[in-house]
């Protein structure tokens, strides 16, 4: 009597196998393909002088996106940073408006960098939201500037 049992957990423990296999494969079907965006990356310093780097996006109507990570330009491995930092140790996130007085406006949200290197172009996706509730969502391949930094 206990054979059919065995087959009724060995059944049960197979579906949830497979319904977990699922759920990780298969992830968030909603999201469409995200608007691509060219952008520029430049070395930058933290505000305690140390390395980082500015990944400026350029947006609708002049407005630019300024992605700061407060972190040497070498990131070999996904990373997605969050904003606000709290801390004032991982950077920080902005909106300039395309207007003459260039108003900034901070963002809250997630950047995600596939790597970072100063030998390859950088690239990534973000999704921010401004205090009134303006949304900011879309990859960014952003090549390298040549613009000159010095920290210390």
């Amino acid at each position: 009597m206990t054979k059919p049992r065995n087959q009724f957990f060995i059944i049960i423990g197979l579906l949830i196998l497979l319904f977990g296999i699922a759920w990780f494969t298969f992830p968030k079907q909603d999201e469409g393909p995200a608007q691509v965006f060219p952008a520029t990356v430049n070395r930058d310093c933290a505000p305690w002088d140390g390395s980082a780097f500015t990944v400026s996006i350029p947006m609708s109507a002049g407005a630019v996106i300024d992605i700061s990570i407060y972190q040497s330009p070498d990131i070999k491995f996904p990373v997605t940073f969050s904003f606000p930092d709290e801390t004032g140790q991982v950077g920080n996130v902005t909106a300039r408006s395309g207007s003459a007085n260039g108003e900034y406006e901070a963002l809250s949200g997630e950047a995600r960098f596939e790597s970072v290197s100063v030998d390859h172009v950088v690239e990534g996706r973000f999704n921010f939201t401004s205090e009134g509730g303006g949304q900011f969502t879309g990859k960014f391949i952003a090549e390298w500037g040549s613009e000159i930094v010095y920290c210390g």
